[in-house]
């Protein structure tokens, strides 16, 4: 048994090994938008949740390269590490950067930040709800909800609705939401949405995602005929430190960078879906679908299930405090 693991594990090396160097020695990531388009958004304002590290991170750099004022969303302790090399003014054309405290887990502090983006901002035309919890272990939010529940869905729902009134008066606006294709393995349990009975980090964090999605749609139809759009992703997978509760062992945490690095897109190359849908005419007017690497995807009949939509709205309203 010990040869034939030792050869698994060769064998796994090896095979990562080829496939780190043909990434090694192919092609660069391609940017959506080249050259001519650095001021495709100049005079637009874009707000991140999550900036400042990973996917949202790049998103940020490459919307600011392309001319936006971005408004980065970060937990205080992250403030800090908001800028850096790639997000300074010799990379980011004619793009400015605006960092303020945002954390999702305090329905206070969304409150907060609204408040001061609406005193401080004349318009916004497009929202990327990106930030996100990923199968930590079970805890709460400042409010008592389920944290990832709390933060990936709950969170982004005030905060959406919340801003509502600006984006709608900055139209044409868009709404970007991130999810993951990992929506497929959750569902929504309205007898338990605080997984206070049974939980499960993997089920409750693709619970969360397929409320992102649900989420989406219904707030493309509630939103139609008001020229501001709401599209959402998923990324694929990339690597960030997302998975920072993920426990790996130290014997394999060595062959696991290794294979991430030849599997994993880099987070330049995960974020191209949400610079797409946040900046190019070729989505104008789109609303309600789903993307992946910058082409509209299929979803499985759940997260297209309009009554279950609806019902999680009403309940997510009552949840945030929007109606009591």
């Amino acid at each position: 048994m010990a040869v034939a693991t030792v050869a698994a594990l060769l064998a796994a090396l090896g095979g990562a090994l080829w496939l780190a160097a043909r990434r090694f020695v192919g092609p660069s990531v391609k940017r959506l938008h080249q050259g001519g388009d650095s001021g495709l958004m100049h005079g637009k304002t874009v707000l991140i949740t999550g900036a400042n590290s990973g996917l949202g991170r790049a998103t940020a750099a490459e919307l600011l390269r392309l001319g936006a004022r971005v408004i980065m969303g970060c937990l205080r302790r992250e403030i800090c590490q908001a800028g850096g090399p790639e997000l300074g003014p010799d990379s980011s054309g004619a793009g400015e950067l605006v960092v303020k405290e945002l954390d999702l887990a305090s329905l206070r502090s969304v409150r907060s930040f609204c408040q001061e983006v609406l005193q401080e901002e004349p318009r916004l035309d497009v929202l990327i709800n990106n930030a996100g919890v990923f199968q930590c272990p079970y805890m709460k939010t400042e409010d008592g909800f389920e944290m990832q529940f709390g933060v990936n869905h709950l969170g982004h729902f005030l905060l959406t609705n919340l801003l509502l009134g600006l984006l709608k008066s900055s139209a044409p606006s868009r709404i970007v939401v991130v999810t993951s294709k990992l929506y497929k393995y959750g569902d929504i349990n309205f007898e338990d949405l605080n997984s206070e009975q049974n939980y499960n980090k993997s089920f409750c964090y693709s619970r969360s995602k397929l409320a992102n999605i649900l989420f989406t749609r219904e707030l493309a139809h509630r939103l139609e005929g008001t020229n501001v759009t709401v599209n959402v992703l998923h990324p694929g997978m990339v690597r960030t430190n997302l998975g920072r509760h993920i426990h790996i062992p130290l014997l394999v945490k060595p062959l696991f960078n290794l294979v991430s690095w030849a599997f994993f897109k880099t987070p330049l190359e995960g974020a191209q879906t949400s610079i797409y849908l946040a900046s190019s005419p070729e989505v104008e007017g789109v609303s309600g679908k789903y993307f992946g690497d910058c082409k509209e995807e299929e979803l499985l009949p759940k997260a297209m299930d309009e009554s279950v939509a609806g019902k999680l709205w009403d309940v997510s309203e009552v949840m945030v405090g929007i109606l009591k």
